[in-house]
């Protein structure tokens, strides 16, 4: 890794494989690594001030869980294929739209509350050109979506799907207004639970969700 400030954010202070494996994970979740971004041992274990065997045992563990992958004798952040981003899509498909016809009958003004606040952090972000702070309030978004379902489980898998969905978010947001199409993507979801209408919520969801697809894959649903 070329960047020592990149993986010097949330080391930890000792030699615990757990440590370097949450310090790598952080860099990917924060996009601090983005997609292809190198993870050689050597290098790894001189900054953290620890032998190999603990970073080999959380690249490891980071490969297991599909945020690294190998690339020759060395690893490196995932870089997902169009078809990877399909297979994720589809399951998130057929979870945030449950999720948004679940939190249609189930949701308190508490939680339409908290995602106006999320729309107002995208904006917020956006303004300010903070790519990270955005990709912080749009995981929110959903997942407090998720919450307001009321289903722990749907909850906890959609949890783990948006840490994956990391890995896509540096091409994307490279998209000239993409970051503004998701503002207004969530609004239109936003204003459809306010109505308590499902059917344009989920409709709304699954165009949100099918546009990073058509991405992926070349085509352009959204117009610029």
């Amino acid at each position: 890794m070329s960047d020592d400030d990149v993986i010097a954010e949330g080391a930890g202070n000792g030699p615990l494989r757990g440590s370097v494996y949450g310090s790598i994970k952080a860099g990917i979740l924060e996009m601090r690594l983005l997609a292809g971004a190198p993870l050689q041992e050597v290098e790894l274990a001189s900054h953290y001030g620890v032998s190999r065997t603990p970073v080999r045992e959380a690249l490891r563990q980071l490969l297991d869980e599909g945020f690294v992958e190998r690339k020759g004798r060395f690893y490196q952040v995932k870089d997902l294929t169009p078809s990877d981003v399909r297979d994720l899509y589809e399951v998130r498909e057929s979870l945030e739209t449950t999720a948004v016809r679940l939190c249609v009958e189930r949701a308190d003004d508490s939680i339409l509350d908290r995602l106006r606040e999320t729309i107002a952090g995208q904006v917020e972000a956006l303004a300010a050109n903070d790519r990270q702070r955005f990709s912080v309030f749009d995981s929110a978004f959903h997942l407090t979506l998720a919450e307001g379902a009321g289903n722990g489980l749907l909850l906890q898998q959609l949890t783990a799907i948006h840490e994956k969905i990391r890995l896509t978010r540096g091409r994307e947001y490279d998209v000239p207004n993409w970051l503004k199409y998701s503002i207004d993507e969530h609004s239109r979801v936003l204003s459809a639970l306010e109505r308590r209408d499902a059917t344009i919520g989920i409709a709304e969801m699954t165009y949100h969700i099918r546009s990073v697809v058509d991405l992926h894959f070349g085509t352009r649903r959204r117009k610029d």
